[in-house]
C-alpha cells in the first residue's frame, strides 16, 4: 500500500512539473502569434498624368480602305479625377500588406484635339474622353502610430488600363477610332491618418506613380475612408 501511495504521489509530482514547464512554453507561443485584421478603404482622388501614352488602334474598314491596325503617338499631360477602393491586411499593428483594389478615373479640364496620323490617314484625338481603370494588386508597407494619429508607406503593383476616343479621316469620310492602352504599373502609397472612432479613420494619401507607361509618370492624391484597427 504504501508503495502505490508512493507511486501516486510521484506521478503527481511529475504532471505538476510537466504542466510548470509547459505553460510558460503555450503563454510564449501567444505571444509570438501575429495579430492581423482586414481594413476596407474607399477614396476620392486627383491625378495627374505627365505623359500620356501610346495608343493601341484597332483595324478599320472604310468606304474607300481598310486601315491596319497600329499604335498612335499622343503627346502632352492629363488631368484626372475619380473613385477607388481598397482592401488591405494588418499584421501586428505595424505592417500593413495591400491586398487587391481598383481605381476609376476620368479626364478633367479643357484640352485641344491631338492631330496625328493613322496608317497614312489623318487620325483626331479627343485627350477629353480619356478613362482610366487600375486593378490594384497585393504589396507590403509600414505604419506608424502616435495617439490618435497614424502614417502608413507601402508599395504595392497593379495594371493600368485607359480608353481615348478618336476618328480617323479617309477622303470624306470620317471614321470612329477605338484607342486602348494597358501597363503593368508600381506605386508608392503615402498617408497621413487621423482616427475618427474606435474603427473609423481619415487620411490625406499622395501616390506616387514610380512606373506607369514610363518612369515616374504621374501622381494620385485625395482623401481616403478606412475602417479598421
Amino acid at each position: 500500500m504504501r508503495t502505490g501511495r508512493a507511486s501516486s504521489v510521484t506521478k503527481r509530482r511529475a504532471w505538476a512539473v510537466v504542466g510548470m514547464l509547459v505553460a510558460p512554453m503555450c503563454l510564449v507561443s501567444q505571444d509570438a502569434r501575429a495579430d492581423t485584421d482586414f481594413q476596407i478603404a474607399t477614396h476620392v482622388s486627383g491625378a495627374w498624368l505627365r505623359q500620356m501614352p501610346s495608343f493601341g488602334a484597332k483595324e478599320v474598314t472604310t468606304s474607300a480602305r481598310e486601315l491596319a491596325d497600329g499604335r498612335i503617338r499622343t503627346a502632352g499631360g492629363l488631368a484626372m479625377m475619380g473613385l477607388g477602393a481598397d482592401v488591405e491586411l494588418t499584421v501586428d499593428d505595424r505592417w500593413k500588406v495591400p491586398l487587391f483594389g481598383g481605381n476609376a478615373f476620368w479626364a478633367i479640364g479643357s484640352y485641344d484635339a491631338i492631330i496625328t496620323s493613322h496608317d497614312g490617314s489623318i487620325a483626331r484625338l479627343r485627350p477629353w474622353s480619356t478613362i482610366r481603370g487600375d486593378l490594384l494588386l497585393p504589396g507590403v508597407g509600414h505604419r506608424w502610430k502616435h495617439r490618435r494619429n497614424m502614417w502608413a508607406a507601402a508599395v504595392r503593383t497593379g495594371v493600368s488600363f485607359a480608353t481615348m476616343g478618336g476618328s480617323v479621316a479617309a477622303g470624306t469620310e470620317t471614321v470612329p477610332l477605338e484607342l486602348d492602352a494597358a501597363t503593368f504599373l508600381v506605386q508608392l502609397e503615402l498617408e497621413g491618418c487621423r482616427r475618427l472612432d474606435p474603427s473609423t479613420r481619415v487620411c490625406l494619401q499622395v501616390v506616387p506613380r514610380l512606373y506607369e507607361h514610363e518612369l515616374f509618370n504621374g501622381v494620385t492624391f485625395g482623401l481616403r475612408f478606412e475602417g479598421g484597427r
